[in-house]
This record gives C-alpha cells, structure tokens and sequence, in this order.
C-alpha cells in the first residue's frame, strides 16, 4: 500500500471490463487495490467478449405461476398466497454420477444439527441427489476467519461459500480466487448453460457480480435490491390514529408525538440510513456535471448527519441505541419500547414470526420517503448478488459439471419438491403441512434441518410467506412502489470490485457519523473528515472510478 498520506496508488491497468450482455447488462470486474501485487492481469472487452463469460439469461418455464407477478429485473419480487397443492419435480435425475463425496464449506447463523450418519435430514436429502454432500458448517458470525484461514492453507472444499460482505473485507480475494477456484465459463457460458436450466435463469447481472479478474468464478446468489427499509409498529401508529410519514417532516412530527419515554416508549429503536436516503445521498458514487462525487462529500450527507443528530438529540432515540448502535433493536421494537426502527425487508417475516403471540403486534413497512413535502424519494441499490459459490479449481470436468447440477438442483424455485426437500425435509417426517398450507416443523425437523443446502447455489426470489396474513400483498406492494425510487447510480449495471482501501476507510468514515449522532462528536467536524478522507483514499479512487465510469459511457 502506499503512504496514507498521498493515498494508495489504485492500479486501473489491472481492470477487466466487459461491455454490454443480455439484457443490456454491463460488467467490469477490477482489481484496483494495489495490495494485490501478484494478481492476474485484466483485460478489456466488449459485448462479443461478455458473451464469452456469462450464461445467456434463459428464464424457467417449468415453475409454479405466482399469484402476484414480478418483475425480470428483480425490482419486485413474485408474490404467493398459497402453498402449491402439489409441488412439482424440477430435476428429473439425480445430479450426483461419479460416486465420489462432494466436500462443502458453508455458514449458518444457527447452532450447528448433528452430523452424517445421524441425521435423517441430511440423509434424505443426500438421496434425492444421488451422492453425498459432506458439509463443513462454520459459525456464520466468524465465518471471515473460516474464509481465510482456508484460502491462506490453499485446501479449500469442492464447493465454497463465500458471501459477498466478507469479500470486501479482502485485499487480495481475486487473486487468491485465480489460484483456487474453476473457470466457470467453459462450462456455463452462453447457451451451455441450456444444461443448468434453473442456472441459466439467474439475471445477467446477478452472474456478472461472479467475475473476479476477468473470470467467470462465482455461482451468485441473486437478491432484491433494497439495502434497508424502515419498518413501524403499525398497532401503536393505528392506536394514535396516525398514518405513515411521506417525508421528513412528517416523520419528525409523528416521532415527537409517539415518542413517550415516562412509559417506556420512544419513537426510534435505530436511525440512520433512512434519512441519508430520503436526503437524496446516492448509493456509493454521483455524476456531478461530468465530476464522480462520493456520498461523504455530498451537500445532503452533511444535511442528512445534521437532521439525525436534531433526532438524537430530542431524545427520541431509544437509550439502547443511543448507548450503543450494535444493541438488539429488534427486541427493542418487539417488546413496545419504540415504534419505529430499520432493518432488511427479511427482518419483516421474521419479526412476525418471533413476536406473533404478542398480543396486536403488527409491523408494517414504510414506503420511501422524501426529504420534503412534494419531493422525490430515494432508495438505495444493492449488489443484485449477494453471496457466491466457488468450485474448487483442477477437478476434472466431470467433477466440475456434477457440481454445477449439485447447484442446478439446489436451485430450484417455490413450488417444487426440491425446495420442499431443502427447505424442511421429507414431508411426515422432519415437518407436516397445517391447515393454511404452512410447513411446521416437527420435533425431528426441529433438530435435524438446517437450510445448508442453500448455501450450495443461487436461488430465485420468491415472496411466500402467506402464513403471517397480508404480509405477501404488503411487500410486493412496498417493492413496487419502491422500485421506482431506487437510485440510478454512475454504475448501475456493472461489476466493479471495490478497492480494499477504500472499505476499509469507509468503516471510520461510517464510526464517525454515528458518533456525530450520538453527541460525541460535533457535526462541524464531518467537513474536516471528509477532507482527510479524500486524501488518504477519495480522491485516489474517484480517479480509479472515473476510469470505469469513461470506459463505460458513463461520464
């Protein structure tokens, strides 16, 4: 790296670019950090060259038809009101051919089930495969140790999970990924990928987020790509007669007026990312007249550390969070100590599961807001993959191939027997369908599953969870109001690896604001941040995006 003090020399020769796929999709896989000294060399590419790496994108005619449709492009997610009355077949024959054992590292953010051979689950499922999956479960909340002590060592599984969010964390994760892990490409690049139906169905961009120094390396996980959403209790909104807010303002006003701490009741359990939306501050990077300009540097951050600051210090921010932004918020918003609070849209079911004996308890979501009465929301974009799956490098191609149908198989949508198998089990056995059309889990089920198998492939979104009454209308109708507002940044649509240096100097950056927040330091301060930042690292890799950005057409 080099001194701090004049910032690192981001490395743009080392870029892979790939211009223009189905779909319209664009890619650029860069390796810029200049920690990666020995990294493979990159190259540029236009559309004829793309084709080359990614799948044709194929969708899947054999599923089940959503009761409420989605969208292609993943802004929506297809909604289900009901349990197919019988799940269909996806894969006619058992992906597993050679007889050997495939090896998987994988995360689980749950206590580990027993092992093979006493575990029914993993039994069954093993069955319907036609081989055996030997699993290495790892604790999901350590698992950047189980990454990298199993990259340093070089002996890594047949099969690799590795989630995006820890890749970062990495400076030298593309070149260790060359070294280790298959070229997928030579086996799911254009219409190969015909013989990985319910692979070839994930969207061009979710596949280009697999592209690590102008390889075809990962299998993505495709998400949604909504970062956060503000969610409220919707009993106690409803008690007050109070509707939800449409911008600032309106937000501000209700929270004073929920906000009740002699009974134990504050507006906010969390606060943050909401407001620098509703700001108007961009995803990462803006095109300002021509100039990229980072979300610390804008005029709306600086407004939005300004109006969460005035929140904080009208106390209306739980003493938890206040205390301590790591705290369990949810327990917080369960228990009817706040009223509002932010999280992932995944956060809404789960909550609804874990609180649904609370007398009342109901949790709504709230659409975007605007700044102001009249303005336009924003939302941020998310990577439209989220985790990725590595097969380990000079197994044979046939090897190769029987993990990429392990994966095929793994990837089957809503509705089919396979999702059954791997989300809950042998039906009668590890769950039982109750009489809205909910699996529930036996005593067995309870023990022995745990949705490893998952972690093997991708997997299409689907909106279905029907047993908390309303919620699938709810959220498809949140995503496709949503969806509108959803920022359109400088590199929407391509793959760019961010430079270790720069996430790693974002982490201060994001301490310090929430120690604006919290009093402990002034807001007058972020200007003087912002300035040191840009000389350790911005405008180092404002010049390193640039480069993307006129390469590509965006500046």
């Amino acid at each position: 790296m080099g001194d701090s003090s004049s910032g690192p020399a981001f490395r743009i020769q080392r870029r892979s670019l790939f211009q223009a796929g189905a779909a319209g999709a664009v890619a650029a896989s860069l390796s810029g950090c200049a920690a990666l000294d020995e990294g493979p060399e990159g190259t540029a590419a236009g559309s004829d060259e793309l084709a080359d790496l990614l799948p044709t994108y194929t969708p899947y005619e054999g599923g089940v038809e959503p009761d409420l449709p989605g969208q292609p492009d993943g802004t929506v997610s297809p909604g289900y009101l009901s349990r197919p009355a019988a799940p269909i077949q996806a894969v006619a024959e058992p992906p597993m051919t050679t007889g050997e054992e495939i090896t998987a590292i994988t995360p689980l953010w749950n206590p580990a089930p027993p092992g093979l051979p006493g575990n029914s689950y993993f039994t069954s499922v093993n069955e319907a495969l036609g081989g055996t999956v030997v699993f290495n479960i790892a604790d999901g909340n350590n698992y950047l140790d189980k990454i990298t002590t199993t990259l340093a060592s070089g002996d890594v599984p047949d099969m690799f999970q590795i989630p995006g969010w820890e890749i970062y964390k990495l400076s030298d994760f593309t070149e260790a990924a060359n070294e280790l892990f298959a070229d997928l490409s030579p086996y799911v690049a254009g219409d190969k990928a015909a013989e990985y139906p319910l692979l070839a169905a994930y969207p061009t961009a979710a596949w280009a987020m697999g592209v690590f120094g102008g390889k075809l390396l990962g299998i993505p996980w495709e998400r949604a790509p909504y970062t956060n959403a503000m969610f409220a209790r919707q009993d106690f909104l409803d008690e007050l007669g109070l509707e939800h807010p449409t911008n600032l303002e309106e937000l501000l006003a209700i929270a004073e007026e929920v906000n009740d701490p002699s009974n134990n009741r504050w507006a906010f359990a969390s606060l943050d990312t909401t407001i620098q939306e509703a700001m108007g501050v961009p995803t990462t990077w803006r095109n300002d007249d021509g100039k990229l300009v980072y979300k610390f540097e804008t005029e709306q951050m600086t407004a939005a550390i300004e109006f969460t600051r005035q929140v904080f210090d009208k106390g209306l921010v739980h003493p938890d969070y206040v205390a301590d932004r790591f705290t369990n918020v949810k327990e917080i918003i369960g228990s009817g100590q706040a009223v509002f609070y932010e999280d992932g849209l995944g956060a809404w079911h789960e909550m609804l599961g874990t609180y649904r004996d609370v007398p009342g308890f109901d949790l709504q979501a709230v659409n975007p807001m605007a700044a102001e009465p009249g303005g336009t929301p924003t939302i941020w974009r998310d990577d439209p993959a989220g985790m990725m799956v590595f097969i380990k490098k000079d197994l044979s191609e046939e090897r190769v191939k029987e993990c990429l149908r392990v994966a095929n198989w793994c990837s089957a949508p809503y509705g089919t027997k396979e999702w059954d198998l791997v989300w809950d089990g042998v039906e009668g056995v590890h769950f039982t369908v109750d009489a809205d059309g909910t699996p529930q889990r036996t005593d067995l089920g309870q023990s022995e599953v745990a949705n490893t198998y998952l972690f093997l492939s991708g997997r299409a979104n689907a909106n279905f969870k029907f047993q908390y009454p309303g919620l699938v209308e709810a959220q498809h109708a949140w995503e496709t109001n949503a969806a509108a507002f959803l920022d359109d940044h400088p590199f929407q649509g391509l793959r760019v690896e961010m430079p270790s240096d720069l996430a790693a100097e974002n982490e201060p950056m994001t301490d310090a604001h929430h120690e604006i927040y919290r009093g402990q330091r002034e807001v007058a301060e972020w200007a003087t941040l912002v300035e040191d930042w840009r000389v350790k690292v911005g405008d180092s890799a404002r010049e390193y995006y640039t480069k993307v950005a006129e390469d590509n057409g965006r500046l």
